[in-house]
């Protein structure tokens, strides 16, 4: 069965930070790397969200940018607790979450990545779902967007939801962190799932093809399959 991972670029700068970042952690430095490690996190953050959801926003037909006010709320979101979740720790705590993300990115032909796998039956079914769309047959929209939100949590899960549980926080900023997850990423899907009452034949499958570049049939060896 062929494996595969979504692939969403770091811009060099960014994952130059990321990756001096990582460098000092695990050389052993003594001064507090959490707020620019902080800082950092949120920039491939936004620089992943507009990759996914920029594109909808900007393919978006509504006189009133909706798409676009909601991705500005969940970039806000994410500026602001992404620093701050970081803050409460030093840099021993932090080695470990770094790590695991570091692990998660590779380089192609010059262009660093930051990748999560993706499970195989999801990926098979929207790529049918998108045939029949291209076909136009509109009743393989919502199944469409439901795979395609199913993808994107996975990602959630592997860049975000398991390196909050590396940190091990307290019960009130756990609960905090798993409300903002919670908020922007529901936010996100239902302006997704509102595609699906907007149908356009020649727009929506623009989406699906727009994310589907993100998608690699050759994942890097030490990445897991299982999201």
């Amino acid at each position: 069965m062929m494996n595969y991972v979504i692939s969403l670029k770091l811009t060099p700068k960014t994952h130059q930070r990321f990756q001096q970042i990582h460098q000092q952690l695990n050389d052993g430095e003594t001064e507090s790397l959490a707020k620019p490690l902080g800082e950092v996190l949120a920039d491939i953050s936004c620089e992943v969200i507009d990759q996914v959801f920029g594109e909808v926003a900007r393919l978006s037909q509504s006189g009133d940018h909706e798409s676009e006010k909601v991705i500005q709320q969940i970039l806000e979101m994410v500026r602001k607790y992404m620093p701050w979740s970081v803050s409460f720790f030093g840099n021993e705590r932090l080695m470990p979450m770094v790590n695991y993300l570091e692990n998660m990115t590779h380089e192609k032909e010059g262009q660093h990545y930051l990748s999560y796998p993706v499970d195989h039956l999801l990926v098979v079914e929207l790529l049918e779902c998108i045939e029949q769309m291209k076909q136009g047959n509109i009743h393989y929209v919502s199944p469409a967007l439901k795979a395609f939100i199913q993808m994107v949590d996975q990602g959630v899960t592997s860049l975000v939801r398991e390196p909050k549980k590396m940190l091990k926080f307290n019960l009130v900023v756990d609960k905090t962190l798993n409300g903002v997850i919670g908020l922007t990423t529901q936010m996100g899907y239902k302006r997704l799932e509102k595609l699906g009452t907007q149908y356009d034949a020649q727009i929506t499958p623009r989406y699906f093809d727009h994310f589907l570049m993100f998608l690699n049939h050759e994942p890097k060896s030490n990445l897991s399959t299982n999201a």
